[in-house]
């Protein structure tokens, strides 16, 4: 399904990289359709190696909700600009909005409006990754927590792979058990945090009850440190 192709003007905004300032919330908000650009899902190259797929059948529920009518789509998807990072080749590595590209490629979609945060395509492969790396724009953890080499980033939004935990945080996150920051990957630290505390078996066996704790957890004194901490 395409239903972007009438906005494919390249207008770039000023990057904000080199303030190292970034903050997603003002690309949620109310984002400028002039800087807007549409481009193919599968273009668009993740920063991260796991989603939670809980999370992206909720959004895909969404997005097959507003599917129906060509406008709706493309409204919901004119205030969700995934923001990137232009990249070696001209491509674009997504800092955000991973589980929401997931599921709109499973949803069959085909594009989606991206708003470009910053230009490192200067760089080959190995310089621009480090500086990702370093400017705290990358996750290079797999399902399981472990770090891996950047360099094993999945190609494509298709290749990534489930961490409950990540599902974990976003139930929790969902139910205001801490607030959302705008910070790239906070809810990636959340799961780290369950994930020490909460054994895996659990979330896969019994995902309420591993919910209910997580809550608790989120709100107790070992948590006040989290972004997006809520006390008591």
């Amino acid at each position: 399904m395409s239903l972007l192709a009438a906005s494919r003007e390249p207008a770039f905004g000023p990057s904000v990289i080199p303030g190292l300032q970034l903050s997603l919330r003002p690309l949620r908000a109310e984002p400028r359709r002039s800087k807007l650009l549409s481009v193919p899902l599968e273009d668009l190259r993740p920063t991260q190696m796991a989603v939670g797929m809980r999370a992206v059948a909720a959004k895909r529920e969404k997005v097959e909700r507003r599917a129906r009518s060509s406008r709706k789509l493309r409204r919901f998807l004119e205030n969700r600009p995934i923001p990137a990072v232009r990249g070696p080749n001209d491509d674009f590595f997504i800092i955000d909005h991973h589980h929401l590209g997931l599921a709109l490629l499973r949803s069959d979609v085909d594009e989606a409006f991206i708003m470009v945060v910053g230009d490192l395509s200067h760089l080959s492969r190995r310089p621009f990754l480090e500086k990702m790396a370093g400017l705290g724009l990358l996750h290079a953890y797999d399902g399981h927590g472990r770090a891996v080499p950047p360099t094993k980033l999945p190609e494509r939004l298709d290749d990534l792979r489930c961490d409950p935990y990540r599902d974990l945080a976003w139930s929790v996150r969902e139910a205001g058990g801490f607030a959302k920051t705008g910070k790239p990957f906070a809810e990636f630290r959340w799961a780290d945090f369950f994930r020490t505390r909460i054994p895996r078996s659990t979330v896969r066996r019994d995902f309420d009850y591993a919910h209910d704790r997580a809550m608790w957890l989120a709100r107790s004194r070992e948590a006040v440190r989290m972004p997006g901490y809520i006390s008591r």
